[in-house]
């Protein structure tokens, strides 16, 4: 009992209202938690790995994901509140309702994606550790051509100019040519700590977002991990937004909604009242515009009867 309260719960909706339903109803509201339970678990796994990745540190990824988890979840549940049905009296508009819900699940599936990369990165870590590896050594060969092309293009400057000064003052260039010589060592040493630091750079390297772009071109297959994971995300709202709107929930939902809102009008309208005898000692009946106010979904007619310019004419001239 204390766990479908605690699973109706987390359905984002008053349980005092779900409590009053029969146990159908009961146990889907206890779906639907239960599924908002399993998304929390995995925003918090999926936040988990991805902050381990990015920060290295196994500790630090806790609070973090909680955090991410908990705050993820709770935009989640609103979005899923706004899927209840409005059970107030409104003007309906089919177009603006639909373009409202397809927004909000488009969204939902945009966060269901968002969480499920990281797990698929997670189920996928063998695979991806050898992919990752040959992009390393690709990364390393291709940095140290880079680097090499880079130091050639500045030595062959010197090498020119030793060439030179030999050519042009013999052996009395010799202590000029051994400062060239110098200066050559000197940048062929720093180009070798260059490389080994850039290597040591790559070695530690996870290429964690590299590798979630590994697995969505080399690996289509893990997008049925992505569809079901939108599966799980929009099946709360699929059993909250099909719910009908007879069923009892609905029924004790508007009636205590109805009741509130209608309280708290006939509040307003007597503190609008005692206002204008207090300040100006007379009785001050706020106007509707109306018929159903506080909805206010129906205008009041307007029962003035007017004349036609005709008559202003004929009363104007024949006074």
């Amino acid at each position: 009992m204390n766990l479908r309260k605690s699973l109706c719960t987390l359905s984002g909706d008053d349980y005092s209202i779900i409590s009053r339903c029969g146990k159908d109803l009961q146990n889907r509201f206890a779906a639907i938690g239960g599924f908002v339970l399993c998304i929390f678990i995995l925003c918090f796994v999926s936040s988990y790995f991805t902050f381990t990745m990015l920060f290295q540190n196994f500790i630090l990824g806790i609070p973090i994901a909680i955090f991410f988890s908990w705050m993820i979840t709770n935009l989640y549940l609103l979005l899923l509140y706004t899927l209840t049905k409005n059970v107030l009296p409104h003007i309906r508009n089919e177009k603006a309702r639909l373009i409202s819900v397809g927004i909000r699940l488009a969204f939902i599936c945009f966060i269901a994606v968002v969480v499920s990369k990281p797990l698929e990165a997670l189920l996928f870590s063998n695979q991806l550790g050898n992919e990752i590896s040959n992009y390393k050594q690709e990364q390393i060969v291709k940095y140290t051509a880079i680097t090499n092309e880079y130091f050639e293009s500045e030595t062959h400057q010197l090498q020119l100019i030793i060439k030179k000064q030999k050519q042009l003052y013999g052996t009395s260039a010799t202590g000029q040519v051994e400062q060239y010589n110098h200066l050559l060592l000197k940048k062929a040493n720093y180009k070798e700590v260059l490389i080994s630091q850039m290597e040591n750079l790559v070695e530690h390297s996870n290429y964690y977002i590299q590798s979630i772009l590994i697995l969505n071109t080399k690996y289509p297959v893990c997008w049925l991990f992505t569809l079901f994971s939108i599966f799980i995300f929009m099946m709360p709202a699929y059993l909250k937004n099909f719910l009908a709107e007879q069923v009892k929930f609905y029924e004790f939902k508007k009636e205590i909604e109805k009741n509130l809102i209608q309280q708290e009008y006939a509040s307003f309208k007597n503190q609008y009242n005692i206002i204008f005898q207090t300040l100006h000692g007379t009785n001050k009946i706020f106007y509707e515009s109306f018929v159903d106010a506080p909805f206010n979904t129906i205008h009041k007619k307007d029962g003035r009867e007017f004349l036609k310019e005709d008559d202003l004419i004929s009363e104007l001239y024949n006074a």
